[in-house]
């Protein structure tokens, strides 16, 4: 209808050019009204192509975005396939989402009067509704990864505390036996001096027979001496093994 409208008014311009001589065949009034529809109609149909043009540069813009998050999906499925794989990759999928929706709404509200591109805006929101859908699994998979990552650290962590207070266990143990390995060792190093000592202690007897009972009697307490002082020497108590080379000396006069 405006096609027929707008030759209608180029017509009626050439008609009156061609016969402008005779004011009956149409009138001025006539000419502009027609002219000025035909102007009217001119600037809408710029208009019309200015905004379909501008509706296309959405889409295309659009269709750009989708693919970039296409591509980023892409990488998450293979991250994940690697155990490599980010929340932070999931929620910047989700911002970009949200952004094309956005302006998929504005687009929707622009081409209601255009029907082809009301068809592609379609399509496009089943695409971003599906697109929406994968996210939703990938991020319940990672989910569900770092949750059984978590517990396992956990896990870890408590076994690592058991084995340390193990560990700490058997230190002071350790530390218990060797304190009493050292007071043993110093008991049994006394009891050599002691013996020691009633060798060294013993008297002089003036009778023959009474000097050698109490030289047996010196001697037996060496010998028990020694045999305390090597104990202590095998308990770790090195000053022992000092004492046993003088009892031999003293057994050897």
């Amino acid at each position: 209808m405006r096609t027929f409208k707008i030759a209608l008014a180029a017509a009626l311009a050439v008609l009156f050019a061609a016969s402008c001589e005779d004011p009956k065949f149409v009138s001025r009034k006539e000419y502009d009204t027609l002219a000025q529809e035909y102007q009217d109609l001119k600037s809408g149909s710029e208009a019309i192509r200015e905004e379909y043009a501008q509706q296309a540069q959405a889409v295309d813009s659009i269709l750009m975005q989708l693919s970039q998050i296409s591509g980023s999906t892409l990488t998450l499925r293979t991250d994940m396939e690697r155990g490599t794989a980010r929340m932070t990759q999931v929620q910047k999928i989700e911002h970009g989402l949200v952004d094309v929706k956005a302006r998929m709404e504005e687009l929707e509200k622009a081409t209601r009067n255009n029907k082809a591109l009301r068809s592609m805006v379609k399509s496009l929101k089943k695409v971003i509704a599906e697109k929406e859908a994968e996210i939703e699994s990938l991020k319940a998979e990672i989910k569900k990864k770092d949750e059984t990552i978590s517990a396992q650290h956990q896990t870890i962590t408590e076994q690592s505390g058991t084995i340390e207070n193990q560990n700490s266990i058997i230190n002071t143990q350790k530390d218990n036996l060797r304190a009493l390995l050292a007071e043993q060792a110093q008991m049994l190093f006394q009891a050599g001096v002691d013996f020691e000592d009633m060798g060294d202690e013993a008297p002089e007897m003036s009778f023959r027979r009474n000097k050698r009972k109490m030289a047996d009697f010196r001697n037996a307490m060496y010998q028990k001496a020694i045999v305390y002082y090597r104990q202590a020497e095998a308990a770790g108590y090195p000053e022992a093994a000092y004492r046993i080379s003088a009892i031999e000396e003293k057994l050897a006069q």
